[in-house]
């Protein structure tokens, strides 16, 4: 009796093993350690989300389903994290041109509207379109007394971020999709430099913007969920894997012609990816 039933519990764990094999991806995180919490997440929406309709609300999701994931460290030594198939996490959204005014001081602004988008998630502060609008006027304001200019690529971010905000980011240049959702499912967002016009959003105003900057609060099996500032239609805006990454690039100012960038030097700027952490 006692044999049969060490038996039957053998075939069970390889029966168990065999399943979780199954479901194994790799993931190139440069990282010293690994620890993805996948426990029940909770998130409450700040202040000012009941200006949405009920059609536009910000919902937190997080997939029962998960995903086990090698992940090699920059020690070479490989851990294997749980990620959620699915995290959308409930980032408040305001266009750059809150108040539907796209003269160019708006129309420069998805830096700064995407830098407020993040900080006011973290601090679980309110967010609607008046106070975007404040919030514009006074960075900007700020970033042209301290000698920035009217595109900020992503060093000038963390300096801005940390300097204005009292908020640390960091720069990781491992942008793919895999890594981009091990961030997102720690909890961080991530904040995209991009080619404008490589994103090919129908909602942008021909030709769209050279330079463009948003936020990535989610993701599914084939999509980023984004707060893109450059439209009214921005909040929860998907693009799929490729297309997002694809058009990652930097600002960057040794590539201007007189102060212009084209398309094509927009194209050469580093891809890059700005990671803000919860304080």
């Amino acid at each position: 009796m006692l044999i049969k039933k060490a038996l039957l519990l053998t075939s069970i764990v390889l029966l168990l093993a065999g399943c979780s094999s199954s479901k194994m991806v790799t993931v190139n995180v440069q990282e010293d350690s690994l620890t993805v919490n996948t426990s029940t997440v909770s998130s409450t929406a700040a202040a000012g989300q009941d200006m949405k309709t009920s059609s536009e609300a910000v919902k937190t999701t997080i997939s029962t389903t998960k995903k086990t994931v090698v992940a090699p460290v920059s020690t070479s030594i490989a851990k294997e994290v749980s990620i959620p198939a699915e995290v959308q996490w409930p980032v408040l959204f305001a266009s750059q041109a809150p108040l539907t005014n796209w003269d160019a001081l708006h129309e420069e602004a998805c830096e700064e509207a995407s830098m407020i988008m993040a900080v006011k998630y973290f601090k679980k502060l309110p967010l609607n379109n008046n106070i975007m609008e404040e919030e514009i006027q006074r960075l900007v304001k700020w970033e042209t007394d301290n000698g920035y200019g009217v595109d900020l690529n992503a060093e000038e971010i963390v300096r801005v971020m940390a300097d204005y905000f009292g908020f640390n980011v960091k720069i990781s240049r491992e942008v793919n999709a895999d890594q981009i959702k091990y961030e997102l499912s720690n909890g961080n967002l991530i904040i995209i430099p991009a080619a404008g016009r490589d994103l090919h959003n129908p909602n942008f105003k021909a030709p769209g913007p050279i330079y463009h900057m948003l936020v990535i609060k989610g993701y599914n099996s084939s999509q980023f969920i984004t707060n893109d500032p450059g439209t009214r239609k921005g909040n929860g805006y998907r693009y799929d894997y490729a297309a997002l990454i694809g058009a990652t690039h930097d600002w960057n100012q040794k590539l201007t012609q007189q102060g212009v960038m084209s398309e094509e030097n927009m194209r050469l700027g580093d891809k890059v990816m700005i990671i803000a952490s919860r304080p």
